[in-house]
């Protein structure tokens, strides 16, 4: 039975002044479209504020307020997508993480957009800035956005992780692989399932016994594989979309996307479990930085 995966009715648009808002309006925009729903957009002025303390922007508040949405809005004309912008929020008082926590509690979204922020080598050893808040504490599905133009063969890439058997983890599998779906199908396109698997070890262990004798065990590949079966077998899938691959997600992953020149990859993230990943950041942020094409990281319910 397939999982109940919601549409992508009402998402979230999230821009900051000094950034280009045409990628992510775009890809808003054809979710809109295809899933006949709606977008707000949200602009964080914070930093033209603060930390410079420059207060004196304040005189020119409306001017600045008035320019942000006549940008926004002289892009979607262009697209004939203005009726599908609901709300456009304007935040300068508080951080971009604190302003948006506010407006997820008082408003219903399902989705939100961004493109990553462009820090620093050293700040990005310590995620603690806007986009490690999205990846790892706001319970939203996100869809980072990177800069490029879509090709008319839609590709989605499935990332699900096969060597956890955790109850949550194989419920996020599943929801990887029906919002996979509803995108491939909604949107038109083509549905690949990839799943990274450890290197073989070196030493090969044969089973015996007396009544059947010697008996290989299967390698740790063929394993995955048959796991894989279980997940997709609710799904109408030709063998050359179903992708087992030696190596870590941080590499494997982005390599294959690149591959198949896939427009987005779709990835789970459980909430941090340890010290170092609070820290140092995990797969999903690795992969957020990593990935060629757009990702959208799937949340635990």
């Amino acid at each position: 039975m397939n999982m109940e995966i919601n549409p992508f009715n009402h998402i979230l648009v999230v821009l900051q002044a000094n950034e280009d808002p045409s990628i992510p309006l775009a890809r808003a925009t054809r979710l809109c479209k295809a899933y006949t729903g709606k977008m707000s957009v949200f602009v964080s002025l914070h930093e033209l504020f603060y930390p410079k303390a420059n207060f004196n922007l304040a005189d020119n508040l409306q001017e600045i307020v008035d320019e942000q949405q006549d940008s926004i809005t002289k892009i979607l004309a262009k697209w004939d997508a203005t009726e599908y912008v609901e709300d456009i929020f304007l935040s300068w008082q508080q951080k971009p993480s604190k302003a948006i926590e506010k407006l997820l509690s008082q408003e219903t979204f399902n989705l939100v957009i961004k493109a990553p922020y462009l820090q620093s080598d050293f700040k990005r050893l310590f995620l603690s800035g806007l986009d490690h808040y999205f990846v790892a504490n706001c319970p939203l599905p996100i869809w980072m956005v990177k800069p490029r133009l879509w090709d008319k063969q839609f590709e989605v890439l499935a990332c699900v992780d096969i060597k956890d058997d955790d109850f949550d983890n194989h419920l996020l599998n599943r929801k990887i692989l029906g919002v996979s779906d509803s995108l491939a199908h909604t949107i038109g396109g083509q549905m690949h399932v990839i799943d990274c698997y450890d290197g073989e070890i070196g030493s090969l262990h044969i089973d015996f016994n007396k009544e059947r004798g010697f008996k290989r065990e299967a390698t740790l590949k063929q394993k995955h594989q048959e796991k894989l079966k279980l997940y997709i077998q609710e799904y109408s899938l030709a063998e050359d979309v179903l992708h087992s691959v030696e190596g870590i997600p941080d590499e494997a992953v982005p390599e294959k996307a690149a591959i198949l020149n896939a427009e987005v990859a779709v990835i789970g993230n459980n909430e941090d479990k340890h010290f170092f990943d609070k820290m140092f950041g995990d797969t999903a942020m690795a992969l957020t930085e990593a990935m060629p094409c757009d990702i959208l990281i799937l949340k635990p319910e």
